[in-house]
């Protein structure tokens, strides 16, 4: 019970009685209790019906329907056993969990009552409105003040002299704004006539709830007005300046909330057990093409990013208390890009289960390029490591054989010439010549490939074409000395080092010239097609081939399946150059092993590449040599 209608209630002088619906006091005022004898030797209301008569609950309800201004005639037992005729208003209250609540109001006491009971006394009234903080008023249907209280006088400051009974409520209002009471509004202006106007209106809409506005100095008043029985208006005025403060603090913290909301480079929302969006901040919407106005209220799945992948944050039965947190990493095409977000979902309970989820959106697609870089670099790492060990093992065996042999001939030079023969010199001599020789080819091979990074830095578009003609003129005596004939068919442009895949068409038509038949003229067909991860550069010939046995080695360090020198000379390093080129264009290099007249090498590049043919269409560009 609100502080006004407490004050009312104890100390109106017409007993005020609160029933339930088997007409049992719950509660009565202290006129009430004068009336009914309850006031002395500390008696209290009978635990039996105070009102004589049969179904009590229905007279009750019966009589409330018909509206509060009628008064209707009841027995009411006194505390000496004698019953007291009295007229009263039946009022229905909120009910209480053990069933409704009634308030009789007692207007005339027909028997058994004082006459002094019967009266609205004018002092006792005006003594019990006096102790309302809140300002009171009651105007006559025309707009003159009847009675008003204490606090509503003192709260027109110096034009309190103009309430006085009988004075209308616009000279009031005008008076209020003649002192300054309504901040901002000059008297004799246009915005003193719009709040005259403001002012009589919600006085006389007496169903609006009230209305609140500034009033002095940092102040706020609540107005409010009801309609009595007999056609006059109750003014209240409620100094609700506390609550206008704690409202502006908490609009602060709400703005303020908000604007980290919007400045977070985080995407974040809100929604309800049914999936209803109840926040979005500007982050989440710009990233849905929306605004968030148009988001407010939306289902979910509707206007959610991704909502296939996101899918499980959506799955409210998924939450529980023991976890109610939810992760969840995708990736997605926006604006023509790949992106990484981390979708982070807290449930939030109630009595009922998960009441709202807030999710917060977090572009993790620079950190991913950073995880990928660095996996990339473990991965080369890796690769220079294994590459560091092999060589370590080829330097261990390889370079020690031509070792050998110069240690062994010049010992054999030297006992000779020691004992006077010198006629095996020249011979000893070649043999260490020929070592020297293929040391400093090992050598040279080994630079070589060291020097080829597992990944060009700087790539740039490369036509195949060019690069083909231009490793065929390095190769041009190998092609007169073997005869051989090279048909080059039109290639595609691609993005690499131009000089790195020269070298990568050197070795493979070179090796290509050099194993073939005896006495037959090698033939070698490079051309390009579409493959399932790429583009495949082919190049095929019809010479003695590779047994399929050796398809897992040909391509490391100093793996030569021809040991004799004097037929295929070579130093073993060839394929193994190639593979490090290819993969250092991100391709992959493959011996096609159901390819029976001879050898052919399959070169995948997964990037996009711009065909200037058919897998074998168009004109050949041959070049017959010999």
């Amino acid at each position: 019970m609100t502080g006004f209608a407490a004050a009312l209630y104890e100390n109106l002088p017409f007993p005020v009685l609160i029933v339930d619906e088997e007409a049992c006091v719950v509660s009565h005022n202290e006129a009430a209790a004068r009336t009914f004898g309850w006031n002395r030797d500390g008696r209290k209301p009978p635990a039996f019906p105070v009102i004589e008569g049969e179904n009590p609950a229905s007279l009750f309800a019966r009589h409330a329907s018909k509206g509060r201004e009628n008064t209707h005639p009841f027995a009411f037992r006194h505390d000496n056993g004698s019953l007291v005729e009295a007229t009263a208003h039946v009022i229905a209250l909120p009910a209480e969990p053990d069933g409704p609540r009634y308030a009789l109001l007692l207007r005339s006491l027909v028997s058994g009552g004082s006459h002094s009971e019967q009266v609205l006394l004018g002092q006792r009234i005006t003594a019990a409105l006096d102790t309302m903080r809140e300002g009171f008023a009651i105007f006559d249907p025309q707009e003159r003040l009847v009675m008003y209280n204490r606090s509503y006088k003192e709260r027109c400051g110096e034009a309190r002299e103009v309430v006085r009974v009988g004075a209308t409520l616009e000279s009031i209002v005008r008076a209020l704004i003649h002192v300054g009471l309504f901040p901002g509004v000059q008297a004799g202006t246009p915005q003193a006539e719009a709040m005259v106007r403001d002012r009589l209106e919600s006085h006389r809409n007496t169903d609006s709830g009230g209305s609140v506005f500034a009033y002095g100095k940092d102040k706020w008043i609540r107005g409010e007005s009801h309609v009595a029985e007999t056609g006059d208006v109750v003014a209240l005025r409620i100094d609700v300046s506390d609550l206008k403060r704690v409202e502006a603090a908490l609009e602060e913290k709400r703005r303020e909330y908000l604007s980290l909301l919007q400045i977070l480079p985080d995407m974040i929302l809100r929604f309800d057990r049914n999936l209803t969006v109840r926040f979005a901040n500007d982050k989440y919407a710009a990233h849905v093409f929306s605004t968030t106005d148009d988001l407010i209220g939306r289902y979910l799945p509707e206007v959610a990013c991704a909502p296939e992948q996101t899918a499980p944050l959506m799955d409210i039965a998924a939450y529980t208390p023991d976890k109610p947190v939810k992760t969840l990493e995708i990736c997605i095409e926006h604006e023509g890009r790949e992106m990484w977000m981390l979708w982070t979902a807290i449930a939030i309970f109630d009595a009922d289960g998960v009441s709202e989820v807030v999710t917060v959106g977090r572009d993790i697609t620079e950190a991913k390029c950073q995880q990928q870089r660095v996996e990339a670099q473990a991965s080369e790492l890796r690769r220079k490591n294994e590459a560091l060990d092999q060589f370590t093992a080829i330097v261990s065996h390889d370079l020690k054989a031509p070792l050998r042999h110069l240690s062994m001939f010049s010992e054999m030079i030297s006992e000779d010439v020691h004992r006077g023969e010198f006629g095996e010199l020249p011979h000893y001599a070649d043999h260490v010549r020929k070592s020297a020789l293929r040391m400093r080819r090992i050598i040279d091979s080994l630079l070589e490939f060291s020097q080829i990074a597992y990944r060009i830095t700087s790539p740039r578009p490369v036509a195949l074409n060019g690069v083909a003609r231009e490793a065929l003129a390095l190769l041009e005596s190998d092609v007169q000395e073997s005869g051989g004939r090279v048909d080059i068919q039109p290639l595609p442009e691609i993005m690499g080092d131009p000089e790195l895949l020269k070298r990568l068409m050197q070795n493979l038509i070179g090796n290509a010239l050099k194993y073939c038949a005896r006495d037959e003229a090698p033939t070698v067909r490079i051309y390009s097609r579409h493959g399932a991860q790429g583009i495949d550069l082919v190049v095929e010939d019809d010479g003695i081939g590779i047994d399929a046995q050796h398809v897992d080695r040909i391509f490391d360090v100093f793996q030569r399946l021809h040991r004799d020198e004097t037929i295929y000379e070579g130093t073993g390093i060839g394929l193994a150059l190639a593979r490090r080129i290819v993969e250092s264009h991100e391709g992959v290099i493959a011996l096609d092993t159901s390819y029976s007249p001879g050898a052919r090498f399959i070169v995948t590049f997964p990037q996009p590449m711009t065909s200037r043919g058919d897998d074998r269409g168009g004109l050949a560009e041959k070049a017959d040599r010999g």
